[in-house]
């Protein structure tokens, strides 16, 4: 109320009209706030009834190259496409680039920790899956996709339970307890689809799988009959692959078939009726998982670039790398049918120090200033000999083109350089310039649920 002087205390009229001037004024005042509250509030309901919801069909699927750095794409574009097609997986719209470092001392990622960056937006060290630096469990982008009723699938070219697929739906301290990492499947985080090899991890000793020329059975229990008491269909081969339907299935096929090609003498993956193409487990596990009318997550690695990667074997690298492009080319084809889904090919770090160099002294080649690579005994075609050029090096001719070149090393493991990241779907466009890893959980779980 406003403030009256002695000298006006007299004026008994002055002070009733000021009194009740001044509650005419409060009670303006007080009306116009509260019509100012509720107009913001009016503004605040319409913004938000404005604002579109997430599609209820919201999809994503993440594919990891396993080891795939900037030179390993350059390759296999060089030698299997050339300088005027693009592959697949470079014609994706949105294109960027991803740090990987870990939360490791070592700073340099594995994949284990690459993925869980993936996976729960969270650093952790290398070895670990699912779990953060201290060893607590981080949930999941595939268990938060799960609770919102959405199908949930694994699909990989080495065993389903390795570090990568592990980074998504498991939660140990350390990536090589293979049984551990199945029990988390069967008995933790549930996911609908698992496609792969490595049937060992899922039979006990002394009961071999009915895939022949595998590892000898490392499991305690029978994962297999675990997993057909949860509702699971199980396959094991071309035969049995082809009549899954689902909602659940587990197929346990050949083991890294494009690496065993080239171990075992003879070998034709075409007449091994074991070896399924990941490109036909990742179509199979479209179909299925497609049919949730929720959506559904799906994480794809090809682990065999990798491996040649770590091999120093260029040969390798072009096979994983021509069934990478075949999985991209289901992928895009089913993304034009089905636009509610988002499309992300990355790699969870880059393997060998690989670089691209020129044939020197008129084509007679040189030889690399790498390290000694893995496996070298196995494969001599990538160590050198008196000095000379690895055969696994190179040369490698230019699609189309009467050129060559050749590969050279700097390591036998990993290396921190930035990763390439392409994608199509919703909030592709996000992963455009230069992010951490764990900016790929974000973006994931913004296209699923909007937040």
């Amino acid at each position: 109320m406003q403030h009256v002087s002695r000298r006006q205390l007299g004026a008994t009229v002055g002070v009733l009209a000021l009194a009740v001037g001044s509650i005419i004024a409060t009670n303006s005042a007080a009306a116009q706030g509260a019509d100012q509250a509720a107009t913001t509030a009016d503004r605040g309901s319409t913004l938000q009834a404005a604002r579109p919801a997430v599609p209820r069909n919201r999809s994503v699927v993440i594919l990891n190259g396993d080891g795939m750095g900037p030179a390993q794409r350059t390759f296999i574009q060089y030698a299997l496409y050339g300088t005027v097609k693009t592959q697949p997986m470079d014609s994706l719209p949105h294109n960027g680039q991803l740090r990987t470092h870990s939360a490791d001392p070592a700073f340099v990622t594995d994949s284990g920790a690459g993925a869980t960056a993936w996976a729960t937006g969270h650093k952790t060290l290398n070895d670990r899956v699912g779990v953060d630096t201290k060893g607590k469990a981080l949930r999941s982008i595939l268990e938060e996709a799960r609770a919102a009723g959405k199908t949930t699938a694994l699909v990989e070219d080495h065993d389903v339970t390795n570090a990568t697929m592990a980074a998504f739906a498991a939660h140990q301290k350390n990536r090589d307890h293979k049984v551990a990492i199945a029990r988390d499947y069967l008995y933790r985080t549930h996911p609908d689809l698992m496609f792969g090899g490595g049937q060992k991890i899922w039979y006990p000793k002394g009961t071999q799988g009915p895939v022949p020329g595998e590892d000898p059975s490392e499991g305690k229990t029978n994962l297999v009959k675990v997993a057909k008491k949860q509702g699971y269909q199980y396959a094991y081969n071309r035969k049995t692959f082809a009549k899954l339907t689902g909602p659940k299935a587990l197929a346990l096929v050949r083991d890294d078939g494009i690496e065993y090609s080239e171990e075992v003498k003879g070998y034709q993956k075409s007449k091994d009726p074991y070896y399924v193409a990941e490109h036909l487990l990742v179509k199979k596990a479209l179909q299925i998982a497609s049919q949730n009318p929720r959506g559904f997550f799906m994480a794809i690695d090809v682990d065999e670039i990798d491996d040649g990667g770590h091999d120093h074997d260029g040969p390798l690298m072009l096979k994983a790398g021509r069934e990478l492009n075949r999985i991209v080319t289901v992928l895009r084809k089913f993304q034009a049918s089905h636009p509610e889904t988002l499309i992300i090919v990355t790699a969870d770090h880059e393997t060998g120090g690989m670089t691209i160099e020129d044939k020197a002294d008129g084509g007679a080649g040189v030889a690399p200033d790498d390290p000694e690579p893995y496996y070298d005994e196995d494969h001599p075609r990538n160590v050198q000999i008196d000095g000379k050029l690895p055969v696994d090096s190179g040369p490698f001719k230019v699609k189309n083109m009467n050129r060559k070149f050749t590969l050279d090393w700097t390591t036998a493991e990993h290396s921190g350089v930035a990763v390439p990241v392409s994608a199509i779907g919703p909030n592709a466009a996000s992963l455009e310039g230069i992010h951490d890893n764990t900016y790929v959980y974000k973006v994931m779980r913004r296209t699923l649920f909007g937040s």
